[in-house]
């Protein structure tokens, strides 16, 4: 093989964006203005309308026939407050300096 057709082309993904742009804004153009002069259009079943409206196509993705149990978790209760106080036979402290 070629050693240039190993390269990548860094133009390539633009290119391909350019035209899915161009495709897109010329589908929502004639989407827009086929209808236009006839006033009886909006009461017919027009093919275009009816694909690019989302009622034509492949079958919507199966759903749940239900909803997920909510489940709801509690916090911890809080740990019971420790209240300080005082010895009732009085402060136990000692009486002199520690011996080393």
């Amino acid at each position: 093989m070629a050693p240039h057709r190993l390269r990548r082309n860094p133009y390539r993904p633009r290119l391909i964006a350019l035209l899915a742009s161009c495709a897109l804004i010329a589908c929502t153009l004639l989407f827009a203005v086929h209808g236009l002069g006839d006033r009886a259009h909006e009461h017919e079943h027009c093919d275009l309308c009816v694909h690019l409206s989302g009622s034509a196509g492949s079958p919507a993705q199966a759903q749940a026939p239900g909803k997920p149990v909510l489940v709801v978790r509690l916090p911890q209760a809080p740990a019971p407050l420790l209240i300080a106080s005082r010895s009732p036979t009085g402060p136990h402290l000692p009486r002199g300096p520690p011996l080393f």
